[in-house]
């Protein structure tokens, strides 16, 4: 990539990243999501699956969301907006930091995710590290579900 185009995309994706992000619009956690990640990632835990055994034996009286669905929903919007910049070829997660899940999210909620770029930084030429802060938060609910540090590695055209 020619030195300018590399500099246009690069200051293309630090305006992008100039202010925090609110992802989508609220989503809805129903059990049919819930179930879908249930079957696809094989953890059908009761608390996730049951909502009848949950409604008996789960001090939040419902089926929750898998944390890592939850963690799921991070990515997305960032990833479609990230390769619509210009100059920008790819985008692939490169990894996770200070993972943790602050308050179980039950089935009927709704989530939003919110992203601020931390830093961009050159691995190598043509292929840039971006951290990013995200949190997940709960319609009418103070504690946020889950807070995280994604990490990607942006390759520019």
């Amino acid at each position: 990539m020619a030195n300018g185009n590399a500099e246009a995309a690069l200051a293309a994706l630090r305006e992008w990243g100039s202010a925090e992000r609110i992802g989508s619009d609220w989503i809805t956690i129903d059990q049919a999501r819930v179930d879908a990640f249930a079957g696809a990632t094989e953890d059908r835990y009761w608390l996730h699956t049951d909502p009848a055994r949950a409604a008996r034996e789960s001090p939040y009286r419902t089926t929750i969301a898998h944390g890592f669905l939850l963690l799921s929903l991070t990515v997305s919007d960032d990833v479609a907006q990230i390769t619509s910049l210009p100059g920008v070829a790819h985008v692939l997660n490169y990894g996770l930091n200070k993972v943790r899940f602050l308050a179980p999210v039950t089935v009927g909620s709704r989530v939003r995710v919110r992203s601020r770029l931390e830093s961009l930084v050159e691995r190598r030429p043509g292929i840039w590290l971006l951290s990013q802060a995200k949190v997940i938060e709960v319609e009418r609910q103070a504690t946020q579900a889950l807070v995280a540090e994604h990490l990607a590695l942006v390759t520019l055209a």
